[in-house]
């Protein structure tokens, strides 16, 4: 079985070293830009460049995230920062999120090895193949795959990297938009205010407890996976190098952690302790959680000491009569020599071996030990400022061979980006009608009908024989895991078989469940800029929603959509969060709410699989500016809870282009460069 890479984070030049010197085969880290942890310490050019040059000389391979979603204007900097680091210093591999990122690094850099990230929303196998073709080498699952869901992952033959150890997200990876919109701090942006650990109606149901698979690793080394992820760019360098030195140890022994391992890594951080429910499918209350003062003591008052851990190089001095004075310094297959001044015959007091050997062992503030022999002549003397040289220089030379022989070889000339072609909106302007949580009324229905192009419903839900017809499109779940795809697939034919021809989809890996139907993208696919919108309609997808977190405006999209009305969806869970709330019923209608500090109150209804959603506590309204919106095809009104008598309602205010009533927001034209650049 081969031994996973023990992936470690790194916030700050501290943490990274900590990693490093606590046995780690990777770090990750991120710019001042462009990463998901916007409020790490994180590292600008200069000490990018001494990261990269330590983890070279320890062997260490280098990530760089990209992991956020970014504008038009945003790409262009992106690549610009990649140039830098190509022509200067490269990275083993960068992690992204956007797809249209994705596009334009390959398209600008063929060579460049790219991670797609957990936020790119990978629940199974079923997108291995269109992230092959896209040139990406490794996918870093989302944190809600069970075993099982892994190994099909393992098996589809793509390099495959899991989450072992840190905190959870409650909102399935990639999809919370609630940061955004109720703090303006997109999660999408690495500026999350983490609302998942507030209390709601005096309880904490969102607050997961942090992941710990240190009793798993003997069943992952044997599941195949490539790589094992540590969070926690946002902790510091002793706990980085506590629990980095613990999952170490156990992957070197294969052995599951014992007792006081186990202690070890609560004190270090735990929410309650620890939970590892996603891997085991033991989804349920037990996975949640809260920091407690006892936690914090325990934290507070753990003893870790960080350890440094120099590379040993093995030093020969050769200091002989009539010939310069000589070192060699060698590390793994790297070896280099340095000459200096010719020795002098001693007067009095000759340089002795152990002299020698002891100056030269004062490795200091090189990043080595060193291991010396040498070879002296009797009778010689040396100033001492001179073997110090020669130590030095030998062993800089040492250093930056080392550093060139671990930096990955690629072609970094920059290719010339092709130009998204700018779409010009046909003039038609088309209504959609969205229905969460189930089927309206007949009277709902028909109402819609009547007014919309377009009428959404979610795939398990009964749809009347009589409405059925070409403005049907039904809504496949966010995620579909392994174990869902025999339902799923039954649900499209019966569907196709009622004569649906339409489906909308919220993740690319979905396509493949679509044939013969006419596709339309969903919100989650977060399209922020053109070259999302242009991958994915070449994917086959006829529209597109445009990420309600952007003004669609900056976006150029083949018919493109846009939430102009509803209370926004701003997390997905894979866990219930009504049974947290309220107690769930198994069968029928299961709805609850949340309410915050403020008393606003969030819609929470069960979605396919016992999934949950969690809406905005007030509706985004757009009905009264479509006349900016005119870049955008489609317009589509989201329902929820609304009764009968405000869904007609909004149906007709859409004609008058009527004034809200009531709370609402703008949504995103309300943070327009509070969350995006353009």
């Amino acid at each position: 079985m081969k031994k996973p890479e023990l992936l470690a984070p790194a916030g700050d030049i501290d943490a990274l070293r900590a990693a490093v010197w606590a046995g780690a085969d990777a770090v990750y880290f991120g710019g001042k830009s462009f990463n998901a942890r916007a409020f790490a310490g994180n590292f600008d050019m200069s000490q990018i460049e001494s990261a990269i040059n330590f983890c070279r000389i320890h062997d260490v391979k280098v990530y760089i995230v990209l992991n956020t979603l970014l504008s038009d204007g945003e790409i262009e900097k992106a690549l610009d920062y990649v140039a830098e680091l190509e022509n200067s210093f490269p990275p083993d591999a960068y992690i992204v999120q956007d797809l249209g990122l994705v596009k334009c690094l390959k398209q600008s850099f063929p060579d460049l090895p790219i991670h797609a990230s957990t936020q790119m929303q990978q629940h199974s196998a079923d997108g291995v193949e269109i992230l092959k073709s896209m040139g990406i080498s490794r996918v870093v699952l989302a944190r809600e795959a069970s075993k099982e869901d892994i190994a099909a992952v393992v098996d589809s033959g793509i390099e495959t990297e899991i989450f072992v150890h840190g905190a959870l997200c409650v909102s399935q990876s990639g999809g919370c938009l609630m940061s955004s919109f109720i703090g303006g701090r997109s999660g999408n942006r690495g500026q999350c205010a983490q609302p998942c650990r507030q209390c709601y109606s005096g309880k904490y149901p969102l607050s997961l407890k942090d992941l710990c698979l240190a009793k798993r690793i003997p069943e992952i080394i044997k599941l195949g996976v490539d790589c094992l992820k540590i969070e926690g760019r946002m902790k510091s360098a002793e706990y980085v190098y506590e629990v980095v030195s613990i999952y170490r140890r156990l992957i070197d022994e294969n052995r599951v952690a014992d007792d006081f391992e186990l202690a070890r890594l609560t004190n270090a951080f735990s929410r309650s302790g620890f939970t590892d429910g996603y891997f085991t499918g033991h989804i349920g209350k037990a996975m949640f959680g809260v920091r407690t003062e006892a936690d914090k003591d325990k934290s507070r008052n753990a003893d870790i000491k960080i350890e440094e851990k120099k590379p040993v190089a093995d030093i020969n001095c050769f200091i002989n009569k009539g010939a310069p004075a000589t070192i060699t310094a060698s590390y793994g297959d790297c070896y280099v020599t340095v000459q200096g001044a010719i020795p002098q015959l001693a007067i009095n007091r000759p340089l002795s071996a152990e002299e020698l050997k002891a100056r030269l062992s004062k490795t200091g503030a090189t990043p080595f030990s060193a291991n010396v022999e040498v070879s002296l002549d009797d009778g010689l003397i040396m100033p001492m400022s001179a073997i110090n040289e020669l130590r030095r220089s030998v062993l800089d030379k040492l250093a930056s061979e080392i550093i060139e022989s671990n930096t990955p070889k690629r072609d970094s000339k920059r290719k010339e980006l092709p130009a998204v072609a700018k779409e010009t909106p046909n003039g038609v302007r088309t209504l959609v009608a969205r229905f969460e949580g189930g089927v309206p009324s007949d009277k709902v229905l028909y109402a819609a009908m009547r007014s919309c192009v377009r009428i959404e419903l979610p795939l398990w839900a009964d749809i009347p024989e009589w409405a059925v017809d070409d403005k049907i499109s039904l809504v496949l779940p966010r995620t579909i895991f392994p174990r869902d795809k025999e339902s799923v697939k039954a649900l499209i034919e019966k569907a196709g078989a009622m004569g649906v021809r339409d489906l909308t989809v919220s993740n690319f890996a979905h396509l493949e469940y679509c044939d013969g139907f006419v596709i339309h993208g969903d919100y989650p696919l977060n399209v922020t800029n053109s070259h999302t919108a242009e991958v994915l309609n070449n994917m086959g997808i006829h529209s597109l929603c445009i990420s309600p977190e952007i003004n669609p405006k900056w976006v150029q999209c083949t018919n493109s959509a846009y939430i102009i009305y509803g209370k926004t969806p701003l997390m997905h869970t894979e866990t219930c969060i009504i049974a947290n709330i309220t107690g769930c019923k198994k069968n029928g209608v299961c709805k609850a709410e949340l309410k915050d500090k403020t008393s606003a109150v969030f819609p929470v209804i069960r979605e396919y699989g016992h999934r949950n959603i969690i809406y905005n506590s007030v509706p985004t309204y757009l009905i009264d500016k479509l006349d900016i919106l005119t870049n955008v095809n489609e317009y589509i009104l989201m329902f929820t809870d609304e009764s009968d008598e405000e869904i007609i309602s909004v149906l007709k205010s859409v004609d008058e282009r009527k004034t809200p009533m009531g709370a609402y927001t703008r949504g995103g034209l309300k943070r327009e460069g509070s969350v995006f650049g353009k």
